[in-house]
């Protein structure tokens, strides 16, 4: 397995080539990058944008392991808004672009969510939806869709998310597993025995349910052999990609804590 390290770590913005030598200068051999839509790389991100930062990227040596968008919330698969949740799918359209010119195998994707507006059934068809019809994309540039488990009310046990990637029939969608998302309603070693190879990327942050509270890597209740031990059962050899906050300090401990859990 590989290290990655998030540009969602970041309180302050940071570009993306000083994002990459802060990579290096931690031992992470990748970056996750955002694509925003006024940053670096944005919505209207043009080939001779990725020209540019691809060659950063071999300049540095520190390749780009995953992109993540981010933008206003109403470009959702799941709201209400029609043109809202066109403009989901042309974001993560977007993504999927960026994605093959970068060198990207695949990009995070949150599904939509489940609001007082938005009930549950509702949210899940609209989302089975959208992913849907993104798949042509997906299989032109031959980048995966990592769907995330994060705390949006929806895909909330590890059989119905698994059923939910089936449901959509293509070796081009799969699971962007956080680790620490899942602690406070399950147990990640569980959720990656069910999701097997379906899971594609992986977040690794800790989460303590007394206090409820994020923690640096093995301060929290994950029980990290238990999932270093799940991981290799599912073939997993792709990046672990760091999404713990705080300065370059603890961006190096992080580091150094991977590399620990790597070795369970």
């Amino acid at each position: 397995m590989k290290k990655g390290f998030s540009q969602l770590c970041l309180s302050e913005p940071l570009g993306i080539k000083d994002s990459l030598k802060l990579a290096k200068r931690l031992g992470y051999s990748g970056l996750e990058i955002l694509l925003t839509e006024k940053g670096e790389l944005n919505t209207n991100s043009s080939q001779k944008d990725y020209e540019r930062l691809r060659a950063q990227s071999a300049e540095l040596g520190v390749e780009y392991c995953s992109i993540c968008a981010s933008v206003p919330y109403d470009a959702s698969l799941t709201s209400n808004d029609p043109k809202a949740r066109q403009r989901g799918k042309e974001v993560i359209g977007k993504m999927l672009e960026a994605a093959s010119a970068l060198g990207v195998n695949a990009v995070l994707v949150i599904p939509g969510r489940v609001t007082d507006q938005v009930p549950y059934d509702v949210a899940y068809d609209r989302a089975l939806e959208g992913i849907k019809g993104l798949m042509d994309a997906a299989e032109r540039f031959r980048v995966t869709i990592a769907l995330e488990d994060v705390w949006n009310r929806m895909l909330l046990s590890p059989l119905e998310f698994r059923d939910f990637i089936d449901k959509v029939g293509s070796d081009y969608v799969g699971a962007y597993f956080d680790v620490g998302n899942i602690v406070i309603y399950g147990y990640p070693e569980q959720w990656i025995d069910i999701l097997g190879k379906r899971i594609k990327k992986v977040h690794f942050k800790d989460f303590k349910r007394k206090g409820y509270e994020w923690k640096q890597l093995m301060e929290g209740d994950v029980n990290w052999k238990l999932v270093m031990g799940a991981l290799k059962r599912a073939g997993y050899d792709d990046y672990v990609i760091t999404e713990v906050e705080g300065d370059e300090e603890a961006f190096r401990k992080t580091s150094e804590l991977i590399d620990q859990i790597i070795k369970l």
